[in-house]
This record gives C-alpha cells, structure tokens and sequence, in this order.
C-alpha cells in the first residue's frame, strides 16, 4: 500500500574440485575459471564467514529511531538477518506475492498475460493512490460498463506504479487473499500474511498492519522466485520488476553494476508525525556473480520520508559492499 498521495510517495551450483595432480596446474585453473563464470552460487562451495556483514547490520541498525528488520539469502543458501523473524507491515511489498499467485492461477489454468480482465465503474476507486484511474477518467474511458483491459497492463501499473486499484483487481481476478496465502502455502513460505485488500486497508487503516510478513518470509519469496520461476509468466513479472518505477533512492540506489528486481511498499504518516512504514524488498544479480535477495522493513520511523530512504539505501550499500568482492 502506497499512500503516495497522502504524503507524495535472481541453480546453486556446489561442485567440489577433486585434487589434481601437480603436474596439471593448467587444467585445475581452467577448471576454477569455468566455475566462477557459470552463474548465481557457483562460489556457494567456498567456505565464507559472513560474520562480518552480520555485525555491520547489527550494529547500523541498533541506534535508528526506527523499528527496522532485514534478511539477506546469499546464493540461496546463507542468510543473514537483523530482527529477520519480527512482523512489520508489508504495504506495497505485498503486491509481489499477489502477482506470483495471479501467475500460478493462469498456468493452472493454461491462460496467458494478453487475457483481457474486466475493469468495472465501482473498481475505480478515486479516494486511493491509482495513476491508472486517473488516466481512465481524464479519456473517459471508465464511462463503459465493458472495460476491459490486457492482464500484462495492469499488472505493469501494480508493479511498477505501485497502483492499488489495480493491485485490487489483479487480487480479485486470483481469487481474493485466502487464494494468495494458498499459493503461499503450497509454496512452503511461511512469514508471509495477505489478508485484504487495498481498498479495504484504505477504510481500515489498522488492517496495514494484518498485511505483514517476516523480512526472511519475504527474503525467501523472492530468493525462490527468482532462482526456479522461469516460465514465461514469471519472466515477465521479473522484467516488470527489473524496471520498477517506485523506490529508486531505496535498495536500487547504490547498485550502479548489478541487476535489481524489486517492490516498494510506503506507508500513511502517524498521528505523532512518525512514519508508519517505508519498505523495499528485491534480488540482486551482481556483476562478480553473485545473487542475493534482500528485505528492509523499517516500521514507525521517527525520520522524514528522504531520511528513512537513506536508511534503506545504506542497508543495501552494506550488503552490496560485502558481497561485491
């Protein structure tokens, strides 16, 4: 859920090399080269401490006027993780579990991302953060009881725009909440809660906070989605991901040579001034190749919008810093 208009807001591969005689050098170094380029994990098989990453973590979080959690999963494999097991409303970010349920619903139901859904007149909520309602009302196109538009769009203007009326639509097409926590389920992910929708949030406020998750619930989503999704509905959803308009001073901000997929979720500002929740939660493919996935949630934070960005930046820089070696 972003109430942008309230405040204007990637197959493990663990090979063990057999000892070669001396006499092979060339062999055994060729060997070395062709497993450091053959993708995410490949250097899963090396014996790596990430102690330090943990303290670095643990102790930038430690004294933020900020409830703030992370999960990182390296390579698939080791996680690092401050307050990774603590609930924080997902906002937002949980539009990336409701767009893997709509994808599973059309492979079980052998439909593609060109289907056209239908946008009715009571869909259009204009009360909620929507750039696609407002372009349908300034054409005056959301006047036809026939409205119909590609699934692949709406599914652009809820992961890329963060557009809660179509995210609310997207929702109701998959079969509502309980649909998503099914998927989620049958999945093995635990963590992670979808409960409502965003219109219903809109009305209840306190239902934001029903919409939670772990930071390694939904660290581990992402690790999964992007290491065994590869059909073509995931690839596209990926790509949506990959050019996320939303969030751009938070997780993407220090990764000038890596490959980020992400989703943002930014919350409404408390009675006390303080802000409800600014998260960001992705994976990255870098350059050296390495992967991770990655969750910041930072809950009723005591800094502006610009700040608790920074926050989430610096929490990305860490990691990328770490891991970029």
């Amino acid at each position: 859920m972003d109430f942008v208009s309230a405040t204007q807001f990637h197959d493990n591969q663990s090979r063990t090399l057999r000892k070669t005689r001396s006499k092979e050098p060339i062999i055994l170094t060729l060997l070395m080269v062709a497993l450091a380029m053959t993708g995410c994990g490949a250097r899963a098989d090396r014996l790596v401490n990430y102690d330090s990453l943990q303290e670095s973590l643990t102790e930038f979080v430690a004294d933020k006027d900020a409830n703030i959690g992370v999960a990182v999963i390296i390579n698939g494999k080791d996680t690092v993780a401050v307050n990774g097991y603590k609930y924080f409303p997902m906002l937002s970010v949980y539009k990336f579990p409701i767009a893997l349920a709509l994808g599973e619903h059309y492979r079980i139901n052998n439909l593609s991302l060109s289907e056209q859904i239908a946008v009715l007149p009571e869909d259009l909520h204009r009360d909620t953060y929507s750039p696609m309602t407002d372009k349908l009302i300034a054409s005056g196109a959301h006047i036809r009881e026939t409205l119909k538009m590609p699934t692949v769009e709406l599914l652009k203007y809820m992961l890329q725009q963060s557009d809660n009326v179509a995210s609310d639509i997207i929702l109701k097409t998959t079969g509502g909440a309980e649909q998503v926590e099914k998927y989620l389920q049958q999945h093995g992910i635990t963590g992670v809660n979808v409960k409502s929708s965003e219109n219903e949030m809109h009305i209840d406020n306190n239902l934001c906070y029903a919409n939670s998750s772990t930071p390694t619930g939904i660290a581990s989503l992402m690790d999964k989605f992007d290491r065994e999704a590869n059909d073509s509905i995931s690839t596209k959803i990926k790509r949506l991901m990959e050019t996320c308009g939303t969030g751009t001073a938070r997780l993407p901000k220090p990764l000038h040579d890596a490959v980020i997929g992400h989703k943002t979720g930014t919350g409404f500002v408390l009675p006390d001034g303080r802000l409800m929740a600014v998260n960001d939660a992705g994976y990255v493919h870098l350059s050296n190749g390495q992967c991770y996935s990655i969750a910041v949630f930072i809950e009723n934070s005591g800094y502006d919008m610009s700040k608790t960005e920074e926050l989430i930046a610096e929490i990305s820089r860490i990691v990328y810093t770490s891991l970029n070696k």
